[in-house]
């Protein structure tokens, strides 16, 4: 994204809310982020679909920079510091509708057989990694309710963000936040009552099961 004017009359010119100054930003977004795809080629993301992308990925950019403009201090190029927003802006989209092509949240689902990818061979680890992983699956399945084994099979083993679980069950964010909240103090508590600790459980995995061992 090349501007001639300078971050002053950049500044000057939005914070007046000309709308020239916004429609040549806009142009500008625009054109880097079709770039950005043509030079990129995102996986399982098909040319046709480029120019929606690139217009909804604009509209939630254009709006960053309204609600984020008095935080800019000169640091860069005023559209340097806009190109970026708007590829974090174009790379949520693509996020978002890849999971929209996959399937909602399924309270009756299962936690997988086996949650984690082959890895070294480490016989003594991987038994207490199995032994491990028997006694949480059981208690996801036992001890949870299927409200709360359904956001989190859907955000912790299968990594859909918050605000698609939420989407998907006419619930907020807030409420989605709470029922995983629930469901790691159901947990806890289940394994306590073994005299075991969930930190304890999940170090044998060392953080290998969902994002930020999430459980």
């Amino acid at each position: 994204m090349s501007e001639k004017r300078t971050n002053a009359e950049w500044l000057e010119a939005l914070s007046a809310d000309r709308e020239s100054a916004w429609a040549a930003l806009r142009d500008q977004v625009v054109r880097g982020l079709l770039s950005y795809l043509r030079s990129s080629r995102p996986v399982d993301v098909d040319e046709h679909a480029f120019p929606a992308l690139v217009d909804d990925a604009t509209q939630e950019t254009l709006l960053t920079v309204r609600a984020k403009l008095g935080t800019f201090r000169g640091e860069s190029r005023l559209t340097t510091w806009v190109y970026r927003i708007a590829v974090n802006a174009l790379l949520t989209e693509i996020r978002r509708r890849r999971w929209e092509r996959r399937s909602s949240v399924d309270p009756s689902g299962s936690p997988p057989e086996w949650p984690l990818e082959d890895q070294a061979p480490n016989p003594e680890l991987e038994a207490q990694q199995r032994e491990a992983w028997r006694l949480i699956k059981s208690l996801i399945e036992q001890e949870l309710t299927a409200h709360q084994r359904g956001i989190l099979l859907a955000h912790v083993f299968h990594q859909k963000p918050l605000d698609l679980v939420a989407a998907d069950l006419g619930i907020s964010r807030d409420a989605v936040y709470k029922a995983i909240h629930d469901a790691r103090r159901n947990l806890r508590a289940a394994l306590l009552v073994k005299g075991i600790t969930l930190e304890a459980t999940l170090a044998i995995f060392e953080g290998k099961i969902g994002p930020g061992s999430g459980i």
